[in-house]
């Protein structure tokens, strides 16, 4: 695997887990935020900073002007705690969530049937929470960063398809 494939590959991985490991480290808590006054807020902090990381050199990268934003509104949510800053906290959360769909589906062509439903499972997981008491804020949040990393992973298995392509 060259050093790109990895990189982003670890951009893939570090969305999906990054729920598991808040959950695994501290139980479940009201929404990811929340993990920010739990005992292991250095590792919210420390997860959502690398994963903030790679989505912004990503982004940079591509020249997808919105994944470096989205990357710096990552890196932003744990800057502005939601019981201390809840209105910019909300905002730079539905900027990143809400750009995370919209990029999900401008920045490919390829599995396009499958990239509109992973934007499907973000606006009804967030649909669900808003409108009924059926799941946490958390598990939303936590169905937008597996999708988001799940989105990579289709990246890359497009970037590989457009490699295979073009030795043909």
């Amino acid at each position: 695997m060259n050093r790109l494939f990895k990189y982003d590959l670890s951009a893939a991985i570090a969305c999906i887990l990054i729920p598991l490991v808040l959950y695994i480290g501290d139980g479940a808590r009201q929404s990811i935020s929340d993990y920010a006054y739990s005992d292991i807020d250095f590792i919210y902090v420390f997860l959502l900073t690398v994963a903030a990381t790679l989505i912004t050199t990503i982004g940079v990268r591509k020249n997808h002007i919105l994944t470096w934003i989205m990357g710096i509104m990552l890196m932003a949510i744990p800057l502005t705690p939601h019981l201390i800053l809840p209105t910019i906290h909300l905002v730079v959360s539905i900027i990143f969530f809400g750009g995370m769909g919209f990029h999900i589906i401008k920045y490919s062509d390829t599995f396009r049937k499958f990239r509109w439903f992973l934007v499907g499972l973000i606006v009804a997981a967030f649909g669900v929470y808003y409108t009924t008491d059926w799941i946490s804020l958390f598990f939303a949040e936590s169905i937008g960063l597996i999708v988001f990393g799940v989105n990579f992973l289709v990246d890359l298995i497009g970037d590989q398809k457009d490699e295979f392509d073009e030795y043909k």
